[in-house]
């Protein structure tokens, strides 16, 4: 007894201390709802009201919990588990108003992400013994992507936990109750779906172990009818009758598959344009997801395993194909964006867990390694502790340019100031494909424009590493980071991984840059930031995770006159 008390107390410490780090600088972006996904998901949850009665909760034409009901919400494509659970909350504790449902769910979102550490504690006592036990929970609590994604309300948390939750109970027999959580997980978000073929691994598990194998099949289809049950009653408006399919959602999931294709416009998706298949996903989970110091021990410890490779159909082999299949099928799309690859992370711990407590490492080096992964953990979270730089740059322009300039925003980005604003704004079309037309429009709009402001890299980022798509594009923002044209860079917000550290009295950045047209520089010291300190690039990182909650924002004035 006393043993289980200590590990229910470790277990539970591990888990408080990730709520704590996941919860840390909430209110990152002071209400101002800087998240495009969160704030769609926050309008509906305002919008949607709680229905008066069950029949009426089922009525898919009539309920007012349908977002389908609101000619706002026609394209809606989310799970609705999440939606409907941060709308009982808010109302069950009086925040059922704009600005707090945002932070309602971005608390269940840490919430569910933090369950993963008990999960992943329940796992790993299948396999590991002594401390191994608590080794993949520790590793998770501290891992970047997550830790962000935590910071979020939209529903890749929620899904990563379902999954996790549904290996769990698989893992303990508990076949009923996995796929009532599979059932969840696709209410969160539909592509729970890429986990079935780890379903089917657990029942061709199961099927060498029972003696009447033809029981297997009615026991599946029984079985099933709990998926179904659990994604009936919590994704409701996917049927317009008890088992027919709404049209509305159906044709919402096409369109979505539309959007990630390299044959369809959608200015978003050109960031992904000429990127490498798996190699770029590759990079961006191990160097912004996971971190260099944990992602090197990872694949050292990989490619010791595969000199002498022991394969057996048990936990582990499903755990590996599992990461592989995701990772191989995310990383070949052609969005491959890093919150697709979440529900991995927690089975990369495991298999981390594992490998080591198969080879003998130096254990002074792996306390090394992990206080380096710590501190880029932390360095990260600083990001959160400083006013968003698309808060600090509206602050700044309020403050410095007169209310008679003529500001700019680029389509397709936040426009600053944040907020009510007396400036008179142009936005830019600079994602329109490039024509005479658009470039008239553009360069007459130049003329009348003082201030060229750009929120985050979203544009000058992605655009000019298509020069083929976007030629006149590529050379305007070369031209104009090179300072060729009549404008010149007067200010710059960053808010970089880092630390702030006042006595250097500047900031010293390390990490490559990628300004369109200026070579890539690892160094530079700026005397004139705001917050001195040391701080970490991540320029080159996928541009969302950074143009969320920790823009680089770039403002330029035109030359004056003489």
């Amino acid at each position: 007894m006393k043993l289980f008390s200590k590990n229910k107390l470790i277990i539970l410490s591990i888990f408080i201390l990730a709520f704590l780090l996941r919860i840390y600088g909430l209110n990152w972006d002071d209400n101002h709802h800087l998240h495009p996904d969160e704030r769609f998901l926050t309008m509906v949850v305002s919008d949607i009201k709680i229905p008066l009665s069950l029949s009426q909760y089922f009525n898919t034409a009539t309920s007012p919990l349908n977002p389908y009901n609101y000619s706002q919400y026609q394209f809606f494509v989310y799970g609705t588990f999440p939606i409907f659970l941060t709308k009982i909350v808010a109302v069950l504790f009086h925040l059922d108003d704009y600005n707090h449902i945002t932070l309602v769910g971005r608390v269940l979102s840490a919430l569910f992400d933090s369950g993963n550490i008990i999960l992943l504690y329940f796992i790993s006592k299948k396999f590991l013994k002594k401390y191994f036990v608590y080794l993949p929970s520790f590793f998770y609590t501290f891992l970047v992507l997550p830790l962000q994604l935590s910071h979020f309300f939209a529903v890749d948390t929620f899904l990563t936990f379902f999954i996790l939750l549904t290996f769990t109970l698989f893992s303990y027999n508990l076949f009923a109750f996995a796929f009532f959580a599979f059932g969840l997980a696709l209410a969160c978000k539909i592509s729970a779906l890429y986990f079935i073929p780890i379903i089917f691994l657990f029942l061709l598990k199961k099927l060498f172990r029972i003696k009447n194998k033809f029981s297997l099949l009615p026991l599946t289809i029984y079985y099933s009818l709990f998926t179904l049950l659990a994604f009936r009653v919590f994704q409701p408006y996917a049927f317009t009758n008890i088992f027919k399919m709404n049209p509305l959602f159906i044709n919402n999931l096409k369109t979505l598959t539309n959007f990630s294709s390299p044959d369809i416009y959608y200015p978003p998706a050109v960031q992904w344009i000429n990127r490498l298949p798996l190699l770029n996903s590759l990079a961006n989970l191990s160097i912004w997801g996971f971190g260099i110091p944990i992602s090197i021990l990872f694949f050292s410890l990989i490619i010791i395993f595969f000199k002498k490779p022991k394969l057996k159909f048990n936990l582990t082999f499903i755990i590996c194909f599992w990461i592989l299949f995701l990772y191989i099928y995310q990383g070949s799309q052609f969005s491959h964006s890093m919150r697709y690859f979440l529900p991995i992370y927690p089975f990369i711990c495991i298999i981390l867990a594992a490998l080591l407590k198969k080879n003998k490492i130096n254990k002074f080096l792996i306390v090394f390694i992990f206080i380096l992964n710590i501190i880029y953990v932390f360095s990260f979270l600083s990001i959160y502790s400083k006013p968003n730089s698309r808060v600090e740059a509206s602050n700044w322009i309020n403050q410095n340019i007169s209310r008679d300039s003529i500001l700019s925003s680029e389509y397709w980005d936040d426009a600053l100031p944040l907020g009510y604003s007396e400036y008179k704004n142009i936005s830019l079309p600079f994602f329109d494909s490039d024509s005479e037309e658009k470039w008239e429009k553009i360069n007459q709009s130049l003329d009348q424009i003082d201030y060229l402001i750009m929120s985050s890299n979203r544009l000058w980022a992605s655009i000019p590493r298509v020069p083929d798509k976007y030629p006149q594009t590529s050379e305007f923002y070369k031209d104009l980071f090179s300072e060729i044209l009549n404008f010149r860079k007067i200010k710059e917000f960053n808010s970089y991984p880092g630390f702030s550290l006042s006595f250097l009295k500047s900031c010293y950045y390390f990490g490559p840059t990628n300004y369109p047209g200026i070579k890539n520089t690892w160094f530079s010291i700026d005397k004139n930031c705001s917050y001195p300190g040391i701080y970490f690039r991540d320029d080159t990182a996928e541009e969302a995770f950074t143009v969320y909650d920790h823009p680089k924002v770039l403002i330029f004035k035109k030359n004056e006159i003489n």
